[in-house]
């Protein structure tokens, strides 16, 4: 398995718009669309901090790699670039031990 971790810092003060944001673009449903999805979170640190993570399972580096390609991803890229202050730090693993 791999797990996609993509951090988004977002301007100040729009951290929970772009929670709502994730929410009304269903991002999430699109994402489980996509071939080799197993589940994915969006979360928010508990310090207020400006920061979104959003991490995934997906089957493969191939199965991110189709997200990341697809085009239903970049209908959404510009409303969501909005409300962030730099580029995503996207990040893949390979899953080599979990219970």
């Amino acid at each position: 398995m791999t797990r996609s971790v993509l951090v988004i810092r977002t301007k100040p003060g729009c951290r929970d718009r772009l929670v709502e944001l994730f929410s009304r673009l269903q991002v999430l449903e699109k994402a489980s669309r996509q071939e080799g999805f197993i589940a994915c979170e969006v979360q928010v640190p508990t310090d207020g901090d400006e920061h979104v993570l959003v991490t995934a399972l997906w089957t493969s580096p191939d199965a991110y790699r189709g997200w990341l390609e697809n085009p239903v991803r970049e209908e959404m890229t510009e409303e969501l670039q909005q409300l962030t202050a730099a580029d995503p730090e996207p990040r893949v693993y390979e899953i080599v031990e979990a219970r």
